[in-house]
């Protein structure tokens, strides 16, 4: 879902569609079921590493995609997440604070990379 958001060859129409239906679901489940301020603002925390490993892997590991340092960076946001989402986890229900967890770390990568809304491929003719 998140490669959709950087793929320059969609239009930044979709690109907006995906981000209302990603703030209305998530609005959804906290409406259901409200999480704490501090987990919401480390699962955005969460978003924002997952940008800066983005980031470091394209322009600093992308000559060696199977070396330590790109595995690191790959593993690094997903052991976040599987631990607030551990983390959050109330009597046994993981399903809607993982789910609106998920839903806060995807705003936070889309409200925090704007540039992957305007860049878009020239067509070589």
């Amino acid at each position: 879902m998140l490669e959709f958001w950087f793929n320059p060859n969609v239009s930044v129409l979709q690109k907006l569609m995906l981000f209302i239906l990603i703030a209305v679901v998530t609005g959804v489940l906290y409406w259901m079921q409200p999480l704490a301020y501090d987990a919401i603002l480390m699962f955005m925390g969460t978003g924002i590493i997952f940008l800066i490993c983005r980031y470091c892997k394209i322009h600093f590991a992308a000559q060696r995609p199977t070396g330590l340092l790109y595995r690191l960076l790959t593993w690094i946001p997903i052991a976040l997440l599987l631990a607030l989402i551990f983390m959050n986890m109330q009597q046994g229900e993981i399903l809607l604070p993982g789910a609106q967890g998920l839903g806060f770390m995807a705003l936070a990568i889309c409200l925090f990379s704007p540039l992957s809304l305007l860049h878009q491929h020239q067509d070589q003719a």
